[in-house]
């Protein structure tokens, strides 16, 4: 028995170490949650799958540049009537052959096609890099609102919870009111009612918090079994309320620093030269070849050494020119089809600059309305903490009633929930600002 009450306070201990363990483990900062969610996100892991294969073709238009060579060999019987160059006649007999060879090219000239190749694939991987530094920008902006979800829900859910302690407090002292006859029992059930509709709203804050944390688990992609906590960020009130530049130079900044113009740019490069490749399937081609051949038959009284090496190994060495005359439209397609994607280009790179303008304007103007509504939240939060403590006195003095201290305290209580919305909305804004002018980098891991 001993052996075993021991056992149990062992696995106890146990147990308690390791959910304090888990405990700390479950704590997240926000630069972790960015890390996270950079290394887990699909999109950013399919996209840098693709990088790989533009690569490839990168590194397959290098190595067009180099000899194509293939060996070939070749092992067959032959029935029936043959002529044998040995006695320059036909024979009616069986004969095993074998003959092999290397065949070598190199192509001279195609109109600069392969050197257009190049050039094609190596913008295009270019491209294919700055697509994943874009989506790297979108994980860590929609990981950055999400956060900033999760912490102004926690915020609320503070005021919620406080107000409903207050709440309780407030019902606590009118039963006794009551009881000693200063209050109308009138007054103890429309504070007993508040009370509940206080518990309400923090549980319907609780929820929301709840859901936040769930968009922001699944966006990580972490354990959603675990309770997860999330660490305040340090975030620099100067730098936010600080004034923004005017859009033209927010606009400039963007074009230079945004990944999706930069990648649009190699797409358009990249398109241009495909034209060019397209249009070298017009113009002749011109390869160098060479070709080692030799073969042996039975039929011949020569050993295999002998003929293989000596008596039937053949050089050839020349030149092949080839000059496209008609090839049912393909190469006029092929050149009119690389013409639309470069056309089409374009006009993405006109429509997401136009798009980009309009982005900075409005993430703009919600900033300054964004600063502006915290100045007004705080004046509203102000008047309506001291019309509480005033209306407070008048209840304690019996001069104020209940339905009098429950709205003033209600108007308190949305002045704290919307001066923590504007804090919060003002943040939104700011991050908004720097992803909409490239600034937010993945590398910027603070909120500063």
């Amino acid at each position: 028995m001993k052996h075993l009450k021991n056992t149990a306070i062992a696995m106890l201990f146990c147990l308690a170490a390791h959910y304090t363990y888990a405990q700390q483990d479950s704590i997240l900062t926000y630069e972790q949650a960015v890390n996270i969610a950079l290394k887990e996100n699909i999109q950013i892991r399919q996209q840098e799958n693709i990088l790989n294969t533009e690569q490839t073709q990168n590194a397959q238009s290098y190595a067009a540049f180099a000899p194509s060579v293939n060996a070939s060999a070749d092992a067959y019987r032959v029935y029936g009537r043959q002529f044998d160059n040995t006695v320059a006649e036909f024979t009616q007999q069986r004969t095993n052959q074998l003959s092999g060879g290397i065949y070598a090219s190199i192509n001279l000239f195609n109109s600069f096609g392969k050197i257009n190749r190049v050039k094609q694939t190596g913008y295009a991987a270019e491209a294919q890099r700055q697509l994943i530094q874009e989506t790297r920008q979108e994980v860590v902006f929609n990981v950055s609102q999400q956060y900033l979800q999760v912490l102004l829900n926690q915020e609320l859910l503070r005021i919620a919870k406080s107000n409903q302690e207050q709440q309780e407090e407030l019902l606590e002292s009118t039963t006794i009111f009551v009881e000693e006859g200063i209050r109308n029992i009138a007054d103890q059930y429309n504070q007993d009612a508040e009370a509940k509709n206080a518990v309400l709203l923090a549980v319907e804050a609780e929820n929301k918090l709840a859901i936040s944390k769930v968009q922001l688990i699944r966006t990580l992609q972490i354990d959603p079994f675990k309770q997860w906590k999330f660490a305040q960020p340090e975030i620099s009130k100067d730098e936010v309320f600080s004034d923004i530049p005017d859009i033209a130079s927010m606009y400039n900044q963007a074009i230079g620093n945004r990944p999706e113009i930069k990648k649009q740019h190699n797409v358009i490069q990249s398109n241009h030269y495909g034209i060019r490749v397209a249009r070298a399937t017009y113009a002749p081609s011109l390869d160098m070849i060479y070709q080692l051949s030799s073969r042996y038959s039975n039929l011949s009284p020569l050993p295999l050494r002998d003929q293989l090496l000596n008596v039937n190994k053949s050089n050839v060495i020349g030149f092949s020119l080839n000059i496209p005359i008609f090839s049912g439209l393909q190469n006029r397609v092929l050149v009119q089809r690389s013409r639309q994607l470069y056309d089409n280009a374009t006009l993405d790179m006109e429509d997401m600059e136009r798009n980009i303008f309009e982005q900075l304007q409005t993430a703009a103007a919600d900033f300054r309305a964004a600063q502006e509504r915290i100045v007004a939240a705080k004046a509203r939060e102000k008047a309506a903490e001291k019309a509480v403590e005033a209306e407070k006195e008048r209840f304690k003095l019996g001069v104020g009633n209940i339905l009098d201290l429950n709205l003033v305290n209600a108007k308190y209580v949305e002045a704290q929930s919307q001066k923590v919305q504007a804090d919060y909305t003002l943040i939104f804004q700011k991050t908004a600002l720097d992803y909409y002018t490239g600034e937010l980098q993945p590398g910027n891991l603070t909120l500063k």
